[in-house]
């Protein structure tokens, strides 16, 4: 190709000596915004300068609602109503749903009714009632105790002829001081203590008759505790006696088989009689215990009732009714926030089981930020800091404003790095701002303004000592000095408390 076909390709605005002075002029331009800094040694430097310094620190969380709960039956049930749809505005107190309560509402009832008497007193109509109750209580008391009387006489009479007129056969001299078995026994011992028997039971008779002598003055209950014991001493004797008599034989007695058997049937002629009267005793101990105790409580019920209820009883029915209220209130799901209905599982006439999650609420526009910051940082965030925050679904041009709200003492460990929450709660609310979305978020920490500066990377570290470079007027060498430091700002900017002055140059970067 030759020259003159390479001017034909040239443009002919290129040839024009005004475009050809622009053009050198852009290149000065570039070439002096390129070396600025820069002296012939390679040296690249910046001047400290008044400014202001910002900390931040930068951390990615999650928007929740400021008001969440997840909410369960406390007991198990039958579902009976479900008042409110998902998306429902919802009221806190609001009855969000309930089981079949029909046995709790029942209670309920019955004890603010038992409150109700308590606080209200007694009509004259109901005392009149209660002193009745105690005078046929006391009516059937003393028909139990005379009773009482008339078994203990019948049984000393039934007693005493079964001994009299049955066992005392057996015995010589039987109600002396000197009783003897007169039928033949298995030993001697066994004979003596026969014998011995037969006083005790001269000695039972004797207290037993004094007792009924004495029976206004000792009570029909002791009355009856005496004759008990008399008739068991007796019972004792006659049963042994009844032994010996049922071993005896023609050939060991010299006496004849009938002979025999007619002592056998006296023996359990007297042994039916003394059962009768054990069980007439008996009987008529229990009925006296009965009557007894049917007085004493009607007594004290119209005593308490004169008297009034005490605060204490008062006090112990309405924490019945408290009880009542409270296991009614189980039954139902209430919504502690006002918020939006997010969840509502069953269905009404399922059974649901308690503890388990089928309704959830939110806050309703009022959001927060969960973040988890490290430890390296923590210590720099402070309850109150601002913050701006952008959302990924709005991308980094769009800004919301947050404050941090709370700062969790305890560490949380993420990947193996101890990390701490920190919640931020947006200023205002926006209808932008949903749960769950990702919260880009950059926390001003710290502040200072007008103060003198210089780049971050001119600092030297040497042994905790910080010091900076500063360039000579021949801008080529340098000199270090020490120099104490502030803020370190996020936009790569420190400040400077003292060692260089404004608008001294210190070095940034040498080859």
């Amino acid at each position: 190709m030759n020259i003159i076909s390479i001017k034909k390709r040239i443009p002919k605005f290129a040839k024009n000596k005004y475009f050809i002075i622009g053009v050198v002029v852009v290149v000065i331009i570039l070439i002096y915004l390129f070396t600025r800094g820069k002296s012939a040694s390679g040296i690249e430097s910046s001047p400290a300068a008044m400014g202001n310094v910002i900390e931040k620190v930068s951390v990615t969380g999650t928007v929740t609602p400021i008001g969440k709960a997840d909410l369960a039956f406390q007991k198990g049930g039958v579902v009976r109503a479900i008042n409110f749809k998902v998306g429902d505005q919802v009221k806190r107190g609001d009855v969000i749903a309930s089981l079949d309560s029909a046995d709790d509402r029942a209670n309920l009832a019955g004890v603010q009714a038992s409150l109700a008497d308590l606080q209200r007193g007694l009509r004259p109509e109901e005392l009149a009632f209660d002193q009745s109750n105690v005078n046929n209580a006391s009516t059937t008391l003393n028909n139990a105790k005379s009773v009482a009387l008339n078994a203990s006489r019948d049984g000393y009479v039934k007693t005493q002829n079964a001994v009299f007129n049955y066992s005392d056969n057996f015995f010589n001299n039987a109600q002396s001081s000197n009783p003897t078995i007169n039928i033949q026994t298995d030993s001697y011992n066994q004979s003596n203590n026969l014998n011995n028997e037969r006083l005790v039971v001269t000695d039972a008779f004797k207290n037993w008759k004094s007792d009924l002598d004495s029976s206004s003055g000792i009570g029909a209950s002791k009355l009856l505790s005496n004759s008990e014991s008399n008739l068991n001493t007796i019972k004792n004797f006659l049963g042994d006696v009844s032994a010996v008599v049922n071993k005896l034989t023609p050939n060991g007695s010299s006496l004849s088989q009938a002979q025999i058997d007619s002592y056998v049937s006296a023996m359990n002629t007297a042994l039916s009689n003394l059962n009768t009267a054990i069980s007439s005793v008996t009987n008529a101990d229990t009925a006296l215990k009965s009557a007894s105790s049917g007085y004493d409580q009607a007594v004290n019920q119209f005593a308490v009732q004169k008297a009034g209820s005490s605060q204490d009883m008062i006090d112990a029915a309405q924490a019945k009714v408290d009880a009542a209220q409270a296991a009614l209130n189980k039954d139902s799901i209430f919504s502690p926030i006002d918020g939006l209905l997010t969840k509502a599982d069953p269905n009404v006439g399922e059974f649901v089981s308690p503890g388990v999650n089928t309704f959830g609420v939110i806050s309703n526009g009022q959001f927060k930020i969960d973040a988890f910051v490290p430890e390296a940082d923590i210590a720099k965030v402070a309850i109150n800091n601002s913050a701006d925050v952008t959302l990924d679904a709005y991308g980094s041009n769009v800004i919301f404003k947050a404050t941090v709200t709370a700062i969790d003492p305890a560490e949380t460990v993420l990947q193996g790095v101890p990390t701490y929450k920190v919640t931020l709660q947006f200023i205002q609310k926006d209808d932008r701002i949903r749960s769950g979305m990702t919260a880009n978020t950059d926390i001003l920490t710290h502040e200072k303004d007008n103060v003198l500066t210089v780049p971050s990377r001119a600092l030297i570290n040497t042994s905790g000592q910080k010091s900076v470079r500063v360039l000579n007027s021949d801008g080529k060498t340098f000199t270090s000095v020490d120099v104490v430091v502030g803020l370190k700002g996020s936009d790569g900017n420190t400040e400077i408390i003292s060692g260089v002055t404004e608008g001294q140059k210190v070095v940034t970067y040498t080859k």
